[in-house]
């Protein structure tokens, strides 16, 4: 049942969102995440393409920072950096070793890809916690290396469809939303993009018809995400979900792609937004259930071409 009031027509439905109203379906997360970080754990979140990492990071900071500051603190309980900015990366090396707030980093693919600042100059103490948000890079890199060993891993996965619903505004019809559900699945920011396409037709133009008018411009984010991709084995198990288009057993699945066990790549895809993971009928099951990311992929198959335009 949709709770959101409908947005501003200017908000961008692709940038970060944060605050009560705003940021919803990762909730218990949220709270789950805050729990640990007062524990004094340090995370690292791993994420597809626009799958919520930087919306993620600041709700953290925005929850953790409520509230009054501790007596004879002038320093905020959380600071959040974004990697990919070069002035987020000079605060960040000159910040005081002795600082106690939690640090909230983003696009930490770029500590391993990028040229503005390396693992070397984070200063991490044991007083404060930290909290790392990368994708396929930043996954790789600090799955091998010592970092590992001190971060405490949370993959990030598409909306449950309870979750998926609360995006919904209020205005939209039963109509719309369940085209929504059929071609976007329940990856966020497929739903914001043509929950805010669907708002701003007119009643006269049936959903499908807005859903083929903004397919194209969708392209490039769809190839985004196969670009995570490492593994050729990753893009079989792909291949066959989104070929079947249906909830399948993880079993059934590795049967037909020839292997005794398909779970780390079951993971890698989930993380990437690329599959969803669910429990039907007390069944475990995996499925690709974005019909506009899977009708573009077979065709990027057949035609590979198509990822140029």
């Amino acid at each position: 049942m949709s709770t959101q009031d409908d947005p501003p027509k200017s908000q961008d439905p692709a940038a970060p969102v944060f605050r009560p109203g705003e940021f919803v379906g990762r909730e218990g997360l949220v709270r789950n995440v805050v729990w640990r970080l007062k524990r004094r754990e340090s995370l690292s979140i791993f994420g597809g393409p626009k799958l919520g990492k930087t919306s993620l990071l600041h709700q953290l900071a925005w929850h953790l920072n409520q509230g009054p500051l501790p007596p004879g603190s002038t320093r905020p309980a959380a600071v959040y950096f974004d990697l990919a900015v070069e002035a987020d990366c000079q605060q960040l090396r000159s910040r005081s070793q002795n600082g106690d707030a939690i640090v909230l980093l983003d696009n930490c693919d770029s500590l391993v890809e990028g040229d503005n600042i390396s693992l070397s100059d984070i200063k991490l103490t044991q007083e404060g916690a930290s909290v790392f948000a990368g994708a396929r890079a930043w996954k790789e890199f600090e799955r091998t290396e010592w970092i590992a060993k001190k971060l405490k891993p949370i993959p990030l996965a598409v909306f449950l469809e309870k979750e998926a619903e609360q995006i919904f505004c209020r205005s939209l019809s039963t109509a719309q939303k369940a085209c929504a559900l059929t071609y976007g699945g329940t990856h966020p920011f497929l739903l914001k993009i043509l929950q805010a396409a669907l708002l701003c037709g007119t009643k006269d133009i049936r959903p499908e018809q807005v859903v083929e008018d903004v397919r194209r411009s969708l392209f490039p984010f769809f190839q985004c995400c196969v670009d995570q991709m490492r593994d050729p084995l990753e893009h079989e198990v792909l291949t066959y979900l989104t070929g079947v288009a249906k909830p399948v057993n993880p079993k059934e699945v590795a049967r037909a792609v020839g292997m005794s066990t398909i779970k780390p790549i079951a993971d890698t895809l989930c993380s990437l937004g690329l599959i969803s993971r669910w429990i039907r009928d007390e069944e475990a099951t995996l499925s690709a259930n974005s019909r506009l990311f899977n009708e573009w992929y077979l065709e990027t198959l057949r035609c590979p071409d198509l990822t140029d335009t």
